[in-house]
């Protein structure tokens, strides 16, 4: 019986803020305060023989009760009189608003604290008593005489930190982990002469310590060119401004941030070649210039609806993925989409090169390590090419994606069967294919590229844009409604000063400007003098070189800035000794 009795807990008796420790004695439980001294004062004692027992909350406006099992039955040591008001709190991995989830659902693991005035308590859902029964049961906070908790601070156990105010005494408050974009990659803003704005995110597929399995980390690919929406960019006092920024909890190492315009011809459009590339040639970024574009005239998805309308227009109104897998975010049930043309698209003027317009919902790395344990991968999209005689060919197998947040993406095609009259494409991947096309790259002499002089780069604090999350999960970012703060850390190390950061990304050497949550980099290009011509076009492309890393559990040294990517060299060194001098820790 002196075995059954012998264990442990900890639970707030007197709702003092403070824990008490519960032990077993020889005849029933007791409860000591235990002050930093090491002295512990008795300030409960059941009295009575009890085999087993456990704190409960059984009222949340109370506290803590005991339960026991005596030779009697069971018995309950309920709250006295003279408590200061409590709390409780459960914690759940389920959102109602979501069909993801990150954390398990019954919020084991979660590292709590509680702050009321100046007191602090803190405590894990799992670790509160020794005996051999566990539960779920809610944990009482005592206030220490407060109406409420200032603040509840979450740490769940996929590594996420939320907090929650203002939580009243009297009681149990439920705290569901909130599904939000924690990390991704920097994001675009540009300035269109009146206001900044969203375009996307950049430098994804330049993601680094990104864990597949044990043993394997995905290979970055540090450089992508994005193709600014047509006119958004305005020339203000003589330059383009753009914005490169940190809204979530990681760190980016910019390298270069260059700006080229294209003027085009009346008749002519341009797209580049960029996507995430899982299998086959890395994309090159080279323009592709085309006159000529065919849209399907039918689109069907693997449920047999006519998605047609969908894939027609570039206004994120996608046909719908497959159904969301719940375990892992960003997998569904392997899906379809098959694109009639009115006629062989192997013919043309020039390449055949497949456009798309979409997006992607990106996995963590512990979701993939996660999907590997229990062996269901993430196929990467597939294409298939139908020929005249009906039969499916795979021409460009795991051949990517559009790599984030809304853009472009191209495919230049590989030798098609001839006669090629509809194409399509396989993934289980949450893929959002809003846009599809087939366009004929041709040589364009006559345009005329002008590569924008750099006149200035500062990195500065300017808080965390608002991000909204739109149907089929299109994010937006509201550069113009700003956070001061918001539930994120800094990986540990050392970030460029705030100031004048130009010196850093002007050129492709590895000298990088460090930036954390809640940064950017603001960049300024000197615009071309000569004005576009009557009935041409000016496209601007931006070319980022560098890296990202997130604080994901599973990504390689995500705690901390180092070690930096690129190669060291006496110039990076110099360079970083003068710029690099801002240490930054935690929140």
């Amino acid at each position: 019986a002196a075995a059954q009795r012998a264990q442990l807990a900890l639970a707030d008796i007197d709702g003092d803020s403070a824990f008490e420790l519960l032990v077993a004695s020889a005849r029933t439980w007791e409860a000591y305060a235990v002050p930093l001294t090491g002295n512990a004062t008795a300030v409960a004692d059941g009295g009575t023989d009890a085999v087993a027992w456990t704190p409960a909350t059984l009222d949340p406006a109370r506290g803590p009760s005991v339960v026991g099992l005596t030779a009697a039955g069971l018995v309950t040591w309920a709250p006295g009189r003279g408590r200061h008001p409590f709390t409780a709190i459960a914690t759940t991995g389920r959102s109602q608003s979501s069909d993801q989830r990150r954390s398990n659902v019954s919020g084991i693991g979660t590292k709590v604290a509680v702050r009321t005035g100046a007191r602090w308590t803190a405590f894990d859902t799992a670790s509160l008593q020794s005996g051999g029964g566990q539960n779920l049961q809610p944990v009482a906070v005592g206030l220490g005489g407060a109406p409420r908790a200032d603040l509840v601070s979450l740490v769940w156990s996929d590594g996420i930190l939320q907090s929650e105010l203002q939580l009243d005494a009297g009681r149990l408050h439920v705290i569901e982990e909130t599904q939000r974009q924690l990390s991704s990659c920097p994001v675009l803003f540009a300035f269109d002469g009146t206001t900044t704005r969203f375009v996307t995110d950049i430098l994804g597929v330049g993601g680094i310590g990104f864990f597949e399995r044990p043993g394997v980390y995905s290979a970055p690919f540090p450089r992508e060119h994005v193709l600014l929406p047509e006119g958004l960019a305005a020339v203000t006092g003589g330059r383009y401004r753009l914005t490169v920024g940190e809204p979530m909890e990681e760190v980016a190492y910019l390298d270069q941030l260059a700006l080229g315009a294209y003027d085009l011809p009346p008749g002519w459009q341009m797209a580049l070649d960029e996507r995430k590339a899982i299998a086959g040639a890395p994309p090159t970024g080279a323009p592709i210039f085309f006159r000529e574009e065919r849209l399907p005239v039918r689109a069907v998805n693997d449920r047999g609806d006519d998605v047609t309308a969908r894939v027609s227009a570039a206004d994120q109104m996608a046909p719908p993925p497959g159904t969301p897998d719940p375990r892992f975010i960003g997998r569904t049930t392997r899906h379809t989409l098959t694109l009639t043309f009115a006629r062989p698209i192997d013919r043309g003027p020039g390449r055949p090169v497949l456009m798309i317009d979409g997006w992607v919902e990106y996995p963590y790395a512990q979701t993939v390590f996660a999907a590997w344990q229990a062996d269901a991968p993430f196929e990467a999209p597939t294409l298939e090419a139908r020929g005249p005689d009906g039969r499916w060919r795979v021409v460009a197998p795991d051949f990517g994606y559009p790599a984030g947040m809304p853009r472009r993406m191209t495919l230049p095609l590989p030798p098609l069967p001839a006669g090629t009259d509809a194409l399509r494409l396989t993934t289980s991947q949450e893929i959002y294919w809003d846009r599809v096309a087939v366009v004929y790259d041709e040589p364009l002499p006559t345009a005329v590229v002008h590569e924008l002089p750099l006149a200035s780069a500062v990195l500065r604090e300017s808080g965390f844009a608002r991000r909204t999350t739109g149907p089929q999960r299109t994010p937006a970012y509201d550069y113009d409604r700003r956070a001061p703060l918001w539930d994120t850390r800094h990986p540990r190390g050392w970030y460029t000063a705030f100031g004048d950061a130009a010196p850093l990304v002007t050129a492709a050497d590895d000298a990088l400007a460090i930036i954390g949550p809640g940064e950017e980099v603001t960049v300024e290009f000197t615009a071309p003098p000569a004005p576009v011509p009557s009935g041409w076009t000016r496209r601007l492309v931006l070319r980022a070189r560098g890296w990202c890393k997130d604080m994901d559990l599973y990504t390689r040294d995500g705690d901390t800035v180092a070690p930096l990517p690129g190669d060291d060299t006496a110039a990076r060194a110099r360079l970083h000794r003068a710029y690099n001098t801002r240490f930054e820790s935690g929140r």
